[in-house]
């Protein structure tokens, strides 16, 4: 039974997947995502956005997490929403890099091209989370 405010409210898909702890997680991940947003009219610029924010925190749980490492998608109409959590409690770190550096700055990509984003510690790990808000609606 549908009620007046379940009718208001936008529809949502939602994914949920358990990545394994080894780096080839990353391409993995970027694959269920792709496969997910395959089922929306969003923009190919939109989904490769899409894609490298989750790499950023599918690699920051593999490189410094501790398993299991779990990947939450939410689509919702003008929204992509993702969580990747693992089970250390360590949050992430700015790091200071230099050109010359090959890693570090997967929290600056973040700050770039998200809309918003956080890392969350709970007594089971933690979680880190972007929200990207997409032009055309997403149609789960």
């Amino acid at each position: 039974m549908m009620t007046r405010a379940s009718a208001l409210r936008p529809s949502a898909t939602h994914l949920l997947v358990e990545l394994p702890y080894v780096p080839a997680a990353v391409p993995q991940a970027r694959r269920a995502l792709r496969e997910q947003l395959a089922r929306t009219n969003l923009p190919e610029e939109a989904v490769g956005t899409a894609e490298l924010l989750v790499s950023e925190l599918v690699t920051n749980a593999v490189k410094y997490g501790k398993p299991p490492v779990w990947l939450l998608l939410e689509l919702r109409p003008g929204l992509v929403h993702a969580s990747v959590s693992d089970t250390s409690v360590v949050l992430p770190q700015r790091q200071q890099v230099d050109l010359g550096s090959e890693g570090g700055r997967g929290l600056l990509v973040l700050d770039a091209l998200a809309g918003s984003w956080g890392a969350v510690a709970v007594d089971s790990g933690k979680y880190l989370w972007f929200d990207l808000p997409v032009q055309s609606p997403v149609q789960p």
